[in-house]
């Protein structure tokens, strides 16, 4: 799934919530310096400014299939290598890196398991493979109310 939307209007509604999240992502899946992380689904590109402040730009790699998010990716980390491309179809070699990080996407994904297969084919036999996604089996999804956050 590729979202047409202006990154913009993303930050509005989706942003509020990735700024916060991406650092306790990167904690979750313990990226450190020295390591190379991809962020799959980028986005406009939250993640991926949390993970070049943790690491720098030349760290970092991120994709995702929407050209809109991609631009402002790109406009936003200037330095990053931005791909435009699906979770299923990851443009690079097998164990290209430490870490794959999905941040609210394994749900857009058209096939999820294939998504996280490639993510498993790209890190490192050692490395990790961490996502994150909203709640919904226990009712406490994007716009609940009340309940855990």
């Amino acid at each position: 799934m590729s979202f047409a939307v202006a990154a913009e209007l993303y930050d509005r509604f989706m942003g509020r919530y990735s700024v916060l999240l991406s650092p306790q992502l990167a904690d979750f899946a313990e990226v450190r310096s020295g390591q190379r992380v991809l962020d799959v689904g980028c986005g406009p590109g939250a993640l991926t400014a949390a993970l070049v402040t943790r690491l720098g730009s030349a760290a970092v790699a991120a994709v995702d299939p929407s050209e809109p998010f991609v631009a402002a990716a790109r406009e936003r980390n200037p330095e990053v290598e931005v791909l435009r491309a699906s979770a299923e179809q990851l443009p690079f070699p097998d164990q290209t890196f430490d870490a794959a990080l999905a941040q609210l996407v394994v749900h857009f994904m058209s096939d999820p398991v294939a998504g996280l297969a490639e993510m498993a084919r790209v890190t490192r036999r050692d490395g990790v493979v961490a996502a994150s996604v909203w709640d919904h089996a226990s009712g406490q999804g994007l716009l609940s109310l009340g309940g855990r956050t």
